[in-house]
């Protein structure tokens, strides 16, 4: 039925699943199911419940009637972008029912307004930060922009509500002014247990009370990528929008244990920063950001929460001693840098702070950490 509906509305970018093997289908249903799939754990086949159709709609019309034909056909929807989920919600069911999944990577177009510094970002070009209005479709087929949805499902839909809200066309974003240069770096710090601890704590104290222009994580575990010895070590990532010697200046000031020299820092434009950061292989190109297939996928069960207090001292060595007897596991700390206090809390005051001034030590410093196993 799905088949028809879909057709009817010509829409062609589909595949059924697992395909007809007389038509040589089902290596193509298998291709698009996984291609997308960041977390190997939900590529196995063992993973019971496999989707009866994969839609690739080009056009919002195309992304409008395709949930149309899903309602039609009483089918359970799962939309994908690029495939992040770490629990594999956007393409994996547990409940039995037959499902579809709307994969909205060819929606990657970006139009870009230079007189007002904004841009809007179809949802599959994956780009969604600044976000000042959005375009969704919700269950009954209508594009809804943030006035129509209003401000409660605007802010759900930027992450601060769980559930599925429709499904988004686009964002709306505004525009940031970068220098002609900025400055990055991962630095890999190894030691005894003792001496990281010390460096992650004094790290609390100092990543989330940068300035704004400046962003510093922390990644902690045993053998690391970055690490430049076995055992546990942390590595931290900085990023910087300006020169190599203000960064430097910076960090000798509010961070000195952290040993940063002039060899660490490389300077480039921003654009070169989002290849150094990809995680793309070295000698990659700006060029090779096109390329949405990730080479470097792995099995992984991870866990993301937020901390408004600094972890104690004893607290992170506890941690200290789980990575180092689970050595495949790590740890990213994610500072979310004073900037954030700026933004009025009302009417959900727990998604972030209310305004404050940048005092020495702010009292509810945010953090995003992630655990990954």
């Amino acid at each position: 039925m799905i088949n028809s509906c879909l057709t009817n509305h010509n829409i062609k970018n589909f595949t059924t699943f697992p395909g007809d093997l007389e038509n040589d289908d089902q290596p193509t249903a298998y291709f698009r199911l996984n291609f997308s799939i960041q977390n190997l754990r939900f590529a196995e086949s063992t993973i019971p419940y496999k989707p009866i159709a994969i839609i690739l709609p080009e056009t919002v019309d195309q992304l409008l009637h395709a949930l149309i034909c899903c309602r039609e056909g009483s089918l359970e929807i799962r939309v994908r972008s690029g495939g992040h989920s770490y629990e594999g919600t956007s393409y994996v069911a547990t409940d039995g029912g037959p499902f579809v999944i709307i994969d909205v990577m060819n929606l990657n177009r970006v139009l870009v307004d230079l007189e007002t510094e904004t841009a809007w970002v179809e949802r599959g070009a994956t780009l969604a930060d600044n976000v000042v209005d959005a375009l969704l479709i919700d269950a009954n087929g209508q594009l809804l922009s943030r006035e129509v949805m209003g401000d409660d499902v605007f802010w759900a839909i930027r992450g601060g509500g769980g559930g599925v809200w429709g499904i988004l066309y686009s964002w709306k974003i505004k525009l940031l002014k970068v220098p002609p240069t900025v400055t990055a770096f991962t630095v890999s710090r190894p030691g005894t247990k003792g001496h990281v601890a010390e460096l992650v704590n004094k790290w609390q104290y100092v990543a989330p009370y940068l300035e704004d222009n400046f962003y510093l994580s922390c990644f902690v575990g045993a053998n690391l990528p970055e690490a430049i010895s076995p055992g546990i070590s942390a590595s931290f990532n900085g990023f910087y929008l300006g020169p190599r010697s203000k960064a430097i200046s910076i960090l000798k000031q509010m961070f000195p244990e952290l040993g940063i020299v002039e060899e660490d820092c490389k300077e480039m434009t921003w654009i070169e920063s989002v290849v150094f950061f990809s995680g793309l292989s070295n000698g990659s190109s700006v060029s090779d950001l096109k390329n949405r297939y990730m080479e470097d996928k792995g099995f992984f069960k991870a866990k993301s929460d937020y901390v408004r207090a600094p972890i104690s001292l004893m607290g992170i060595r506890a941690a200290l001693n789980t990575l180092e007897k689970e050595p495949k596991g790590h740890i990213i700390l994610d500072p979310y840098a004073p900037a954030i206090h700026v933004y009025p809390a009302a009417p959900h005051e727990f998604f972030t702070p209310k305004p404050i001034e940048k005092p020495a030590m702010p009292p509810k410093p945010v953090t995003n950490i992630h655990a990954h196993l």
